[in-house]
């Protein structure tokens, strides 16, 4: 049996600006995490490792290990997802994986004077080995940014989130991993959709940042994948973060 854990990135700069709109002038385009993000990682990698965080069993697969016992560690190319990893990562010994299918909802972009996203290059290799230099990074990343192509659309999304979904349930089908990726609201709300096959339900999301799941920062919901099935073990998991350190 493997076990699949989605978390979700820490604060971030947008995160603690947001007023429920997404043109705030004070937006970036790729946030890094706040000073309470940054809290909010120390206390999620802690509680990662305790030996005793994880005791909840599988009902046909018992265990006599009560801890996380995390094998691999994956994020996103957003800064925000690599700084939330990377406390996971050092917590638990074991070196980030990045992938580059994983980010957010629309990629890396920024709003031209209409309101319509615009794509930006975002980082390319030489910035992640500078400012992440212990980061894995995909073998065909260049001297090009990541992104460097035009925001992503909704059709866009959804074919990519299909894409994404059926590659872990391929990896994870007959594995004992133990894997854990940092991620995205929106991307952790349509990977449950995808895996489970759940509408994504009009009335949610024809509103504005409404979805069919949601997520606190550095939320932790967990999978397992057994013998070609998959059960949500549960959601939005928060219980290392104190009642301060709670923010969406």
């Amino acid at each position: 049996m493997a076990r699949f854990y989605l978390i979700r990135h820490a604060q971030s700069a947008n995160n603690a600006i947001w007023d429920g709109s997404d043109f705030h002038v004070a937006r970036h385009p790729d946030p890094e995490i706040t000073e309470t993000g940054h809290a909010q990682a120390r206390a999620l990698a802690d509680y990662l490792t305790h030996p005793e965080s994880e005791p909840r069993q599988h009902p046909f697969v018992r265990s006599p290990v009560s801890s996380h016992g995390l094998t691999h560690i994956y994020c996103s190319l957003m800064t925000r997802s690599i700084q939330t990893a990377e406390y996971i990562g050092a917590a638990c010994g074991l070196r980030v994986e990045a992938l580059a299918d994983t980010f957010e909802k629309h990629g890396i972009y920024e709003f031209d004077a209409n309101q319509e996203r615009r794509g930006l290059p975002g980082q390319n290799r030489a910035d992640f080995e500078r400012r992440f230099p212990g980061l894995g990074l995909p073998a065909d990343m260049n001297a090009d940014g990541w992104w460097n192509r035009p925001a992503e659309d909704e059709p866009g999304f959804l074919d990519r989130m299909g894409s994404v979904v059926s590659r872990f349930r391929e990896q994870l089908r007959n594995s004992e991993a133990v894997v854990a990726l940092v991620a995205h609201g929106d991307f952790i709300d349509q990977f449950i959709n995808e895996l489970m096959a759940v509408d994504r339900c009009p009335q949610n999301y024809d509103a504005h940042w409404f979805a069919n799941w949601t997520f606190h920062n550095t939320s932790i919901s967990r999978i397992d994948f057994i013998e070609g099935a998959y059960s949500v073990v549960y959601l939005n998991k928060i219980d290392h973060l104190s009642p301060d350190l709670v923010t969406w």
